[in-house]
């Protein structure tokens, strides 16, 4: 026993540890997973249920920040313009934009209202829900345990796949950073800000990870797992389902596209999972049901557990290695900026935005070639649109200069 406490303290603290690349919600997951198991008497099922799984979400972490960063470092294709384009053509205007012009209001002091403080509360959930219907799933209907972790493996592997092949910039930057939307204010990132920085910091281990949503295939992959086991009884998540979806594309986080597509995974990882672990119950000599409980001794929780720290310890080593392939002492997007082949494969489109010509002085002098970025800074202070920009610009020109 004193083997697997050392194993649970040694990655509660390498997650500490790893800050900000992991964000501050797996902490608070991993101790609920204990709590949990404690107050059940479960603890050396937990070890043996779930060791493995909560160590390859926080590799997944780790792993989503170097997709980032070898984005940036190898000058990869970003994608700006497809899945607006298709937005605008399906939609006629983005949704994103719609919604907060027909229902965001603040007060004279800048305040949200009670709509947006209660759905970002639902947007932060997202962190957790997922894992609280496994340790739902785990306590009541054991059997389909091995269902869920297989379908969010898939999902999870497949989302970073997509992350590195096809990197899409999300609403809020393609509005923030670019100009090429309306305003759109990130109301969630501003109340969590607020209530706890490194929370916030951790939604954006890879701004560029918008398709396929995420945030929309967990709780559609668990309200999959709830209605195959509980069917109308599941009503209650699925509503809570729609209401994360409403408010993931309200907050500019995605578009509706990058929703259909988190959709379409998760139906798929389903029914790969469900197809996967039939193959391999046919395939069981004794006729033993997948998830059946065997006894809780040691033999039996000694390879999850090494596996489960070997997992660990490569998003340790993950995450220590993102964290060196930035500048000491320079913020972590400064230095890492990726290459948004919509603006380089159509450059005159964009002299007049101030925006974009700011985006390639700054792409260029991150790659130490201020003779480069030069040209576009003149011309970004030639653009800027008020003193705040021209004091933002001179101090890029100054640098170049040097």
């Amino acid at each position: 026993m004193a083997f697997l406490a050392v194993s649970f303290l040694a990655l509660l603290a390498g997650v500490i540890l790893i800050e900000p690349i992991q964000p501050l919600s797996k902490v608070l997951i991993v101790l609920w997973i204990i709590l949990a198991a404690a107050l059940l008497g479960r603890l050396r099922l937990l070890l043996r249920d779930w060791f493995v799984f909560v160590a390859f979400l926080l590799f997944s972490d780790s792993l989503r920040g170097t997709i980032y960063v070898l984005t940036c470092k190898f000058r990869l294709p970003v994608h700006t313009l497809y899945v607006l384009k298709l937005e605008k053509a399906l939609f006629g205007e983005v949704p994103s934009v719609a919604l907060q012009t027909l229902l965001l209001r603040t007060d004279p002091a800048g305040h949200f209202s009670w709509l947006e403080k209660t759905l970002s509360v639902f947007y932060g959930s997202h962190y957790v829900a997922f894992i609280f219907i496994g340790l739902f799933i785990w306590v009541y209907r054991p059997e389909a345990l091995a269902k869920y972790k297989m379908s969010l493996y898939l999902l999870i592997s497949l989302g970073l796949f997509f992350y590195a092949l096809v990197p899409t910039v999300p609403p809020w930057m393609a509005s923030d950073q670019f100009g090429l939307l309306a305003p759109l204010v990130s109301f969630n990132r501003v109340l969590f800000d607020s209530a706890i920085p490194a929370l916030a910091n951790g939604f954006d281990l890879n701004p560029v990870s918008a398709m396929p949503s995420l945030h929309a295939g967990f709780p559609i992959l668990c309200c999959l797992l709830l209605w195959g086991l509980y069917r109308s009884k599941a009503l209650p998540f699925i509503l809570y389902t729609l209401i994360v979806l409403f408010t993931i594309v309200y907050t500019g986080d995605h578009y509706v596209m990058d929703v259909l597509a988190g959709l379409v995974l998760a139906v798929l990882c389903y029914v790969l999972a469900g197809w996967r672990l039939k193959r391999r119950k046919a395939e069981l000599p004794d006729g033993r049901s997948l998830g059946e409980a065997r006894p809780s001794v040691w033999a039996d929780l000694k390879k999850p557990v090494l596996a489960g720290l070997v997992i660990f310890m490569a998003g340790v080593g993950i995450g220590r290695m993102n964290q060196a392939l930035v500048t000491p002492g320079v913020n972590f997007y400064d230095t890492n900026v990726p290459r948004y082949a919509d603006f380089f494969r159509n450059e005159e489109r964009y002299r007049d935005s101030f925006p974009v010509q700011l985006y390639f002085g700054n792409h260029y002098l991150a790659w130490n070639d201020p003779g480069s970025a030069l040209p576009y800074f003149q011309r970004s202070l030639e653009l800027a649109r008020n003193p705040a920009e021209k004091r933002q610009v001179q101090e890029k020109i100054d640098i170049c200069r040097r």
